[in-house]
């Protein structure tokens, strides 16, 4: 159909993949480099006023074949400017999904409406990134600036899609929650107990109260950007998060009733095999807590820190992954350099990733199998706390924690160092205790795996009984275990372990 202009746009389309995809392929008339929302519209009614395809090329982001030629005699810093990018997102349309809803039910396809989800977008960009850009993140490209719909905005947009496509999931496509709207968006779904069953990506840097009020507005399905259990590892990537708070952002997420999708990640240059040697001795600990999804090494998207700085962030030999070359066997390697996305490499300083990573890849493998038959739950008597433990490493299935070391261990449902402990027992109990005091008090606990230490801090694994509950299969798992007819477990008080 040579009298169809044909267009491309998206993410894939963006600086010098535009450029590449409109010079290496006749049938593609006009690439438009970055969002779409401002210039498209321009350039469909420079079409339809019958102006030529020539009356396109000064349209900021919009490459055709002419322009993309002038573009190489542009300096290096002026090549490829993109589409400019909406500042007020409450000025965008309502998406429309009537079309695809219509095509899906003409197909005949017969697809549960749990199965379909619908798509909601209430900001773009990422406001950690702004500040300090994970190394492996590619995502957003040029329009990194976070910038988010208001709440009214947002809101009313949700309940339109939930009215127009009811029965239907909704995923938020943001790259990262906006914090504001704690005080503004979530307070307000939390008010109107729509029952909505959303997802949203977060940073796992939430506090326990800010989880609650996730499920308490319907948001049940997280995206934390777990990534590692190292502290060095995620220092590496420039998380802004430690190992202690990725885990108790897992654990707090069963607490409240929220789950967590979330993957580990290695391959950094400047991590440690003594990294991945402890995080394969932590991970039988956490076995009652929700799995990685996915786990490996890391490729190099463009656009991302790893890519932009690759020679001095330790990689070399950066080049188009090799399937790349399959897809567009018929170009020159240039030509594939500049439309891949994805990257493969080699590392300035060899190392052996796969050997010093086998340990932990082993332990997520054991990890899952083991996550139904799980749990370390703590119920609280007052005067004493019932921990129980039907994870495969347990020591004990039951243990009781009384006096000063069971309000230890509930101030440490979040984690705390060893000063900030010795401060809440003055001020909560009226107690000094010295630092060793408190670690000799603590060990033991971190030991039987029931505790994990970084440094001078801890963090309490257990999981409060409350919203979560233990599943049918380990109550009577642990009712058999003490030979005992089935009662209410939590009604009973074994005899004091510790």
């Amino acid at each position: 159909s040579p009298k169809t202009l044909i267009v491309f746009g998206g993410a894939n389309c963006e600086g010098i993949m535009g450029v590449e995809l409109v010079r290496s392929f006749p049938f593609v008339d006009v690439v438009v480099s970055g969002p779409g929302d401002i210039v498209f519209p321009e350039l469909v009614v420079s079409l339809l006023s019958g102006e030529p395809l020539s009356a396109l090329e000064d349209l900021p982001g919009v490459f055709t074949k002419t322009n993309v030629a002038r573009l190489e005699l542009l300096p290096m810093r002026s090549r490829a400017l993109n589409a400019p990018p909406v500042e007020n997102l409450d000025a965008l349309p309502i998406p429309d999904f009537d079309d695809f809803f219509e095509q899906l039910r003409q197909s005949g396809l017969s697809v549960p409406d749990r199965e379909v989800r619908v798509l909601l977008e209430t900001s773009r960009g990422c406001w950690w990134g702004e500040k300090h850009h994970c190394t492996f993140c590619g995502l957003n490209g040029n329009t990194l600036a976070f910038r988010s719909k208001s709440a009214e905005r947002a809101f009313s947009e949700l309940l339109h899609l939930a009215e127009r496509y009811p029965g239907h999931p909704i995923s938020v496509v943001d790259n990262i929650l906006d914090m504001q709207y704690f005080k503004t968006l979530v307070p307000k779904l939390a008010e109107k107990r729509l029952d909505l069953k959303l997802f949203y990506e977060v940073k796992a840097n939430l506090s326990k109260t800010q989880i609650q009020l996730l499920k308490e507005a319907g948001i049940t399905v997280v995206q934390p950007g777990i990534e590692s259990f190292s502290t060095n590892v995620l220092n590496i990537m420039r998380k802004g998060v430690s190992k202690l708070q990725n885990i108790q952002t897992l654990k707090w997420c069963a607490e409240c009733g929220v789950i967590p999708l979330w993957n580990i990640i290695w391959g950094f240059p400047g991590e440690m095999p003594e990294d991945y040697l402890e995080m394969a001795d932590l991970i039988p600990n956490l076995t009652h807590l929700r799995p990685p999804s996915g786990h490996g090494a890391i490729r190099l998207d463009r656009f991302s820190p790893n890519f932009d700085y690759a020679e001095q962030l330790g990689f070399t030999s950066v080049r188009p992954f090799p399937s790349s070359f399959y897809i567009y066997a018929a170009l020159p390697e240039q030509a594939v350099r500049n439309l891949a996305y994805y990257f493969t490499f080699d590392y300035a300083e060899p190392r052996d990733v796969d050997s010093y990573t086998a340990p932990v890849a082993e332990r997520v493998a054991e990890w899952r199998q083991a996550y139904e038959g799980s749990a370390l739950f703590l119920v609280d008597k007052g005067d004493a706390i019932i921990i129980c433990d039907t994870r495969p490493g347990a020591r004990d299935e039951l243990t009781v924690l009384q006096g000063m070391i069971k309000n230890l261990y509930i101030l440490c449902d979040k984690a705390q160092s060893i000063r900030q402990l010795q401060e809440q027992l003055a001020q909560n109990f009226d107690v000094t205790l010295s630092e060793g005091e408190i670690e000799r008090l603590l060990e033991p606990l971190v030991a039987q795996g029931l505790m994990v230490r970084e440094k001078s801090a801890f963090l309490s694994l257990a999981i409060p009984i409350g919203v979560y509950t233990p599943s049918k299969k380990i109550l009577e798992r642990l009712r058999a275990s003490r030979n005992q007819p089935p009662s209410p477990l939590l009604s009973e008080h074994p005899p004091v372990a510790t």
